[in-house]
């Protein structure tokens, strides 16, 4: 799982500087742009709090789902692993 991690920091720290960034606001209300924000470190003090909650919130939705709480079991156990209950047109029999 921390290789995955790593592995999507490194693409996310690289990736803009190749292709751009997004288009529009970041933060309408604050007047902040993607392209405002740098790359790295420095970003931490561009990204409004409130981004950072949601960011946190999310991270911690992803931990719990992996930790067995029960609440995710349903969707889980349901179907053996591996199949997520959708066959691809065209190359279902």
């Amino acid at each position: 799982k921390h290789g995955r991690i790593s592995m999507l920091a490194t693409m996310g720290y690289i990736t803009p500087d190749l292709v751009g960034k997004f288009p529009g606001y970041l933060s309408p209300s604050a007047n902040l742009k993607f392209v405002d924000v740098p790359n790295g470190l420095a970003a931490i003090s561009k990204v409004p709090a409130a981004g950072w909650g949601q960011m946190v919130l999310y991270a911690l939705y992803c931990e719990a789902s992996s930790l067995g709480f029960g609440y995710f079991d349903e969707a889980y156990n349901k179907n053996a692993p591996g199949d997520f209950g959708w066959k691809p047109p065209l190359l279902a029999t």
